[in-house]
């Protein structure tokens, strides 16, 4: 599926710069208008309470769009694995590919807030074969602190309502923007080449947790966040932290 959008100025920071957070929601909502297109729209999900999340996401960045600049959007879907729909997109800005991503969207029930398989709802979506339908990205091993990475702080944050979605948890791409709240200006300057990011448990309305930020000391050095909540065990008795999600960003030769 191919789209075209200007970029406007709710898409950017005041660096006249696409934000990450609306990157990610561009990359939202192609796959469900393509999901619709293809016969899998929401009287086949949403519908029947089957709600469709993000587990992974992987993201190459040559550079970000920029305010008023016009791209194209397009996505296609990976073979399925299991219970996860691979998908992949792409940005052109004329006939240059500015960015490219990847994601593994999987199908979670409203009711028991369980992943299910997709096969068992009939929810079935062919996926493009040969190299362009490999996910080989999101499917790497899990995301970790970067080499000499140093705590420089952790931050206290609430499920607010208006940072929740139509799934009825935080919305991924709303990470992005907590993470921008953190990060110093000469970060939020520039993008960064590399996302990965692993979103491991829903993050419901009313919940608190701290978004923990990690940065390599070098310039230009990569960035870790993670999100963790506390877990208490009755068997123990002890409480842990529970990892919640962990976005790692990579810049230009570092990390």
């Amino acid at each position: 599926m191919e789209t075209r959008i200007r970029i406007r100025s709710e898409h950017v920071t005041r660096f006249r710069v696409l934000r990450l957070s609306a990157l990610c929601r561009m990359f939202q909502e192609i796959s469900i208008a393509h999901t619709t297109a293809l016969g899998m729209g929401r009287e086949k999900t949403l519908d029947r309470g089957l709600l469709w999340i993000i587990s992974r996401q992987y993201v190459e960045i040559l550079r970000l769009p920029v305010y008023d600049e016009e791209i194209t959007l397009r996505s296609w879907p990976g073979e399925m694995t299991g219970f996860f729909f691979p998908r992949f997109y792409e940005i052109w800005s004329g006939d240059e590919c500015i960015v490219r991503g990847e994601a593994l969207w999987l199908l979670m029930e409203e009711s028991t807030r369980k992943a299910v398989f997709p096969t068992a709802k009939g929810v079935v979506i062919e996926g493009v074969r040969g190299e362009t339908g490999k996910p080989a990205k999101t499917l790497a091993g899990a995301i970790r602190p970067p080499e000499g990475a140093e705590l420089f702080g952790e931050f206290p944050q609430e499920a607010l309502f208006s940072r929740t979605d139509i799934n009825g948890h935080v919305g991924n791409a709303y990470y992005y923007d907590m993470i921008d709240d953190v990060l110093e200006e000469d970060a939020l300057r520039r993008a960064p080449r590399i996302v990965e990011a692993e979103y491991l448990q829903e993050i419901r309305p009313g919940s608190r947790f701290l978004l923990r930020a990690m940065r390599q000391p070098q310039p230009c050095g990569s960035r870790y966040f993670e999100g963790v909540a506390e877990s208490f065990s009755k068997e123990s008795g002890s409480s842990a932290a529970k990892p919640l999600f962990r976005i790692r960003t990579q810049y230009a030769g570092r990390g």
